[in-house]
C-alpha cells in the first residue's frame, strides 16, 4: 500500500540539498579564491625575490664600479711614474675594507702583475680577458662573465678598468675579483611558497646563484642551463621583466628580470599549492558534512512540526468536505520550552488563528473568516432553497397550464388554416367563372358589332327596300333570331352574375368565420398570458386580413349590383326590341308600302344597337374590375392561407418549446428539491 505524500520529506530534501549545494558552492568558491590568493601570494613572493636579487646584484655592480673609478683616479696612479710598493699597499688596504673582494690586482702595460696570490711562471696579465676588455672600454668598467674558481669553488666575476697617468697615458689595468657570496646570502633568506626557488644566471646561461625548494629548478653554481626550457623562454622574452608560463615545464609560472648583465628569475612548482589546497578541501568537506547533519536534524524536526500543523488543517478540511464547518480554536498558553519538545502542541501553537501572526496563523485566521462567510452563504442557501422549491413547483403548474393553452391555440389556428385554404380554393373557382363570363361578354360584343354593321347595311339598303323586300323579310327574320339569341345571352349573363353573387356570399361567410376564429385566437392568446403574446399578434393580423376580405367582398357586391342592373336594362330593351320585331314581322308585308316607316324603325334599331354596344363595353370594364378584385382576393386568400399555415407551424414549434420548457421546469423542480436536501446536510 502506497504511503501518503509528505511535505516534511520535501522540506527535508529541500533543506539538505540546499545545504549541500550551498556548502559545495562555498567550498568551490573558497577553493578558487584560496588558489587565487595563494597564486597571487606566490607571484608577489616571486617578484619580491627577483627584485631583491636584482637589487643585490645591482648594488654589487654599483659599489664595485664606484670603488674602481675612485681607485683608478687616486694619486698613486696619476703620477708621472707609479711606485709598485705604493700600489700594493693601497690595493691591500682596499681589499681589507671590502669583504666582497676575493682578489685585487694591477697589470701594467709592461706585463708586470701586482696581486696578493701566487701566480704561475710566465703569467702575463695582458693576455687575460679582463685586461683586454678593460683596454677596449678605455676608461669604463669592464665585467667578465661569471666563472667558477677552480681553487675555492666559488662563483666569481672580475671588474676591470684601464688606469691612466697624469698625461692620460694608459699605464695598466686595475681589476677586482668579486665573489657572489653576498648574493647567495640574500637568496638564502628568501622564501617563495612551499616549493619555490630563485636563480641568478648570466646571459650565456651560467648559473651564478640558485636557492630554493624546487627539485627541478634549483641549480648548482656554475651549471650551464642554456638548454633549459625556462631559460629559453626568458631569453626569448621581449620585455625586460614580467611573468611567463611554459607549457612543457613543471612550474606554474615564472617571474623574471633581464636588467643588467645578469638575469634573475623565480619559479614555483605546479604542485606547490597542492598541500594547502588539499587541506582547504578536507576542512570544507568536514564543514559540509557537519552542516548536512545539523540541517538533517533540523529538517526532520521542522518536517515533523509542519506535519502536525498541516494535520490541524487536514482535520478541519475533512470535516468541511463532509459538510461540517468548524473554526480552528486557539490552544491554551503553555510553557514554550515544553511546547517545542512536543511537536503536536507546537503544531497547535503554529496553527493558532492570528491576523497579525506568521503565515500559518494568518491562514488559520482567514480560514475561520472563510467558515464564517461560508456559514452565512449556506444559511442563505438553505433558506433560499426552500423558496426555490416552492417557486419551481408553482412554475411547473403554470408551465403545464400554458402548455395546455398553447395546444388549444394551435388547434384553433389549424382550423383557421383549413378554412382559409378552402376559401382560397373557392376564390380561385370564382376567378375561373369570371373568366368564362369575360369570354361570353366578348362574344356578345362581337355579335353586337356585327349587328350594328348589318343594321347600317340595312339602312343603306332601305332605298332598295322596294325591290328587295323579300330579301329584307328574310334578313329581318335572321336579325330577329339574332336579337332573340342576344336576349338569351343577356339572360345567361344575368344568371352568371347571380352565380357570382352566391360565390361572393360564400366569401363573405368565410370572412366572417375567419374574423370569428381570429377573435377566438385572440381570446385564447390573452388567456395564455406572456406566452400567448405571439399568438395575439398573429390573430390580430388574421382579423385585419378578414376585414380586408370583407371590404373587397362588399365592393364586388356593389359592382355586381351595377352589372345586374345594366343587364336587366339591356334585357328589357331586348324584350322591347323583340316585340317590335314581331310587330314588324306582321307589318313586313306592308314594308313595301311603308319603306319610309321601316327606314325610321331601322334607324331606331341602329341607335338601340349602339346603346347595347356601349352597355357591353361598360359591362366589359366592370368585368375587368371584378376580375382584378377577385384576383386580389385570391392572392390575399393565398397569402392568408400561407400565413395561417406558417402560424400553425409556429404554434406547433411553440407547443414543442412549451413542452420542453415544462420538462425543464420539472427538472428544475427536482433540482430544487435536491438542492434543499444538500443544503440541509451542511452544519455550521
Amino acid at each position: 500500500m502506497k504511503t501518503k505524500k509528505s511535505l516534511g520529506k520535501f522540506v527535508w530534501n529541500l533543506l539538505v540539498w540546499f545545504t549541500v549545494i550551498t556548502a559545495f558552492l562555498v567550498m568551490f568558491f573558497s577553493y578558487i579564491s584560496t588558489r587565487s590568493m595563494m597564486t597571487t601570494r606566490n607571484e608577489v613572493n616571486q617578484r619580491g625575490a627577483v627584485n631583491t636579487l636584482a637589487a643585490s646584484n645591482d648594488d654589487l655592480h654599483t659599489s664595485t664600479n664606484q670603488e674602481l673609478n675612485k681607485l683608478a683616479s687616486s694619486s698613486i696612479f696619476t703620477k708621472s711614474s707609479y711606485n709598485s710598493k705604493d700600489i700594493r699597499y693601497a690595493l691591500g688596504m682596499v681589499k681589507k675594507g671590502n669583504t666582497k673582494m676575493e682578489q685585487i690586482e694591477f697589470g701594467s702595460t709592461s706585463g708586470k702583475m701586482i696581486t696578493f696570490t701566487e701566480l704561475p711562471t710566465g703569467f702575463d696579465p695582458r693576455e687575460r680577458p679582463w685586461y683586454k676588455g678593460a683596454i677596449k672600454k678605455n676608461g669604463e668598467v669592464f665585467w667578465t662573465s661569471p666563472y667558477k674558481d677552480t681553487g675555492t669553488g666559488k662563483m666569481l666575476t672580475t671588474a676591470a678598468i684601464a688606469v691612466k697617468n697624469k698625461q692620460g697615458k694608459v699605464i695598466g689595468v686595475l681589476g677586482i675579483d668579486l665573489s657572489y657570496n653576498g648574493v647567495q646570502k640574500t637568496i638564502s633568506g628568501l622564501s617563495i611558497g612551499r616549493t619555490g626557488s630563485v636563480t641568478l644566471v648570466s646571459q650565456n646561461g651560467t648559473v651564478i646563484a640558485s636557492k630554493g625548494k624546487s627539485k627541478n629548478y634549483t641549480f648548482d653554481s656554475g651549471k650551464n642551463i642554456t638548454k633549459n626550457s625556462v631559460f629559453k623562454a626568458i631569453k626569448a622574452a621581449k620585455q625586460q621583466q614580467g611573468v611567463l608560463r611554459v607549457s612543457d615545464s613543471d612550474t606554474d609560472q615564472i617571474v623574471y628580470s633581464k636588467k643588467g648583465s645578469e638575469w634573475s628569475f623565480a619559479v614555483v612548482d605546479k604542485n606547490d599549492l597542492y598541500t594547502e589546497l588539499h587541506t582547504v578541501l578536507i576542512i570544507s568537506i568536514i564543514i559540509m558534512l557537519v552542516l548536512v547533519i545539523i540541517v538533517s536534524f533540523y529538517a526532520l524536526y521542522a518536517s515533523k512540526f509542519i506535519k502536525e500543523t498541516v494535520a490541524v488543517y487536514i482535520q478541519h478540511f475533512e470535516a468541511a468536505s463532509k459538510g461540517k464547518f468548524t473554526k480552528i480554536s486557539t490552544p491554551e498558553d503553555k510553557n514554550l520550552f515544553n511546547t517545542f519538545l512536543h511537536s503536536k502542541e507546537l503544531g497547535l501553537l503554529l496553527s493558532r488563528p492570528d491576523k497579525k501572526g506568521h503565515e500559518f496563523n494568518q491562514i488559520s485566521y482567514h480560514y475561520n473568516e472563510m467558515v464564517a462567510a461560508v456559514g452565512k452563504v449556506i444559511r442563505s442557501v438553505q433558506e433560499e432553497s426552500v423558496a426555490v422549491a416552492d417557486k419551481s413547483k408553482s412554475l411547473l403548474d403554470l408551465s403545464q397550464q400554458t402548455s395546455k393553452a398553447t395546444e388549444e391555440v394551435a388547434q384553433a389556428i389549424t382550423g383557421v388554416a383549413e378554412v382559409t385554404t378552402s376559401q382560397a380554393q373557392e376564390t380561385s373557382d370564382s376567378v375561373s367563372q369570371l373568366e368564362n363570363l369575360t369570354t361570353i361578354i366578348s362574344n356578345l360584343g362581337t355579335k353586337i358589332e356585327n349587328m350594328l354593321k348589318q343594321s347600317r347595311n340595312s339602312g343603306k339598303m332601305n332605298q332598295e327596300n322596294l325591290t328587295l323586300s323579300n330579301h329584307v323579310a328574310n334578313n329581318w327574320e335572321s336579325e330577329l333570331a339574332k336579337t332573340k339569341e342576344l336576349g338569351a345571352s343577356i339572360k345567361a349573363l344575368n344568371k352568371q352574375v347571380q352565380s357570382i353573387n352566391k360565390i361572393v356570399s360564400v366569401i363573405s361567410g368565410i370572412s366572417q368565420q375567419t374574423n370569428l376564429l381570429a377573435l377566438n385566437a385572440s381570446i385564447e392568446a390573452a388567456s395564455a398570458g406572456e406566452a400567448g403574446k405571439g399568438f395575439a399578434v398573429v390573430a390580430t393580423e388574421i382579423r385585419k386580413l378578414s376585414d380586408q376580405s370583407k371590404k373587397s367582398t362588399k365592393e364586388i357586391i356593389e359592382i355586381l349590383g351595377k352589372i345586374r342592373g345594366d343587364a336587366d336594362e339591356i334585357a328589357n330593351k331586348m324584350n322591347v326590341s323583340i316585340e317590335g320585331g314581331e310587330k314588324q314581322t306582321k307589318l313586313i308585308e306592308n314594308a313595301i308600302t311603308s319603306s319610309k316607316n321601316v327606314f325610321d324603325v331601322n334607324q331606331e334599331l341602329i341607335l338601340g344597337i349602339q346603346e347595347i354596344e356601349e352597355a357591353s363595353k361598360k359591362i366589359e370594364k366592370i368585368q375587368n374590375k371584378v376580375q382584378a378584385s377577385l384576383e386580389n382576393i385570391a392572392a390575399s386568400t393565398e397569402e392568408n392561407s400561407a400565413g395561417t399555415e406558417e402560424v400553425s407551424a409556429n404554434s406547433e414549434e411553440v407547443q414543442a418549446s412549451m413542452e420542453e420548457f415544462t420538462n425543464h421546469v420539472a427538472k428544475l423542480q427536482q433540482s430544487s428539491v435536491t438542492l434543499k436536501k444538500v443544503a440541509e446536510t451542511f452544519k455550521i
